[in-house]
């Protein structure tokens, strides 16, 4: 009879024991979830606030990316380094999300879209910056046409040097693109001053290509649009010979005969005598030149 008592006795205190130590693992389990939700919160309170002060900073960054085109250079500088904090503090945010434990990749994957646009603002405003800074380099001077490595070609500000420049590089095949957007840009930054010029020699630069029909087109624009200049009349004698290098004597014969009557005086007589005997015409007559100028 002791022995049941005693046996009973222990075994309701170690029911007992039991119990009371489920009880302490229960609360060992509530503190350790209650400090880990405390920490999360911490965690993605900082996160809000970093994201709060990039967001304000963004949105300074847009006001004073909004200045007028005038200020480049003043935009440009500013955002330069309004754009290394705002990429440290991505770089940050980036590191904070990725030490979160894994109970805590509920809120990692709520603000990844918020991290995501933040970095594509950033991309954008970096390739804005590309571009003004493209536009800055593009707006110094220059002592000679310069051809840059994208093909932009820039001219100095003296007239007369970057014409001459030109016109020697027309002729280059290698650069002839490049040498038409020169003349595009001689004609918008000097109007006036050698138009017909320019118009000549961009047929000059599709001549180096073997480029015969837009070679005609752009000699043919003198006689339509510049007649009377400089130009004019050798744009007809180009003319007629890319018509020879395209196979069409007959329409060349037609050019050279007709310059006999616009031109009774050539300025060109080698080149005109060349051409005639190339097509198998009579020259012209010796002294019609003085007869036409005693008239």
């Amino acid at each position: 009879m002791i022995r049941i008592f005693v046996a009973a006795l222990i075994g309701l205190l170690l029911f007992t024991g039991c119990i009371a130590l489920k009880q302490d693992v229960d609360v060992a389990k509530a503190e350790c979830v209650a400090e880990n939700v405390a920490k999360r919160k911490v965690l993605e309170e900082a996160l809000r606030a970093d994201l709060a002060a990039i967001t304000e900073r963004l949105r300074k960054i847009e006001d004073k990316l909004n200045i007028d085109k005038t200020a480049q250079e003043n935009k440009m500088n500013l955002s330069f380094s309004t754009l290394d904090d705002l990429k440290n503090t991505i770089r940050d945010i980036n590191s904070r999300i990725d030490s979160i434990d894994v109970g805590s990749n509920k809120a990692a994957a709520e603000l990844a879209p918020t991290v995501k646009r933040l970095t594509e603002q950033y991309d954008a405003m970096a390739k804005e910056l590309a571009l003004l800074r493209a536009g800055v380099e593009e707006q110094k001077p220059v002592d000679h046409v310069t051809i840059d490595k994208n093909g932009t070609v820039r001219l100095p500000d003296a007239p007369e040097k970057a014409f001459a420049e030109l016109q020697k590089m027309s002729t280059d095949a290698a650069i002839a693109p490049q040498v038409r957007d020169g003349w595009t840009r001689y004609i918008a930054k000097f109007p006036g001053r050698h138009d017909c010029e320019a118009v000549f020699y961009t047929g000059e630069t599709f001549s180096a290509e073997k480029a015969w029909n837009s070679a005609i087109e752009q000699y043919r624009r003198i006689d339509t649009e510049y007649k009377g200049c400089v130009k004019h009349e050798i744009s007809y004698l180009r003319i007629a010979a890319a018509l020879i290098s395209l196979g069409k004597k007959d329409y060349a014969k037609k050019v050279v005969l007709g310059m006999r009557d616009i031109f009774p005086t050539t300025e060109y007589p080698k080149m005109t005598a060349e051409l005639e005997k190339k097509l198998g015409l009579p020259p012209r007559e010796k002294n019609k030149d003085k007869q036409d100028k005693k008239k």
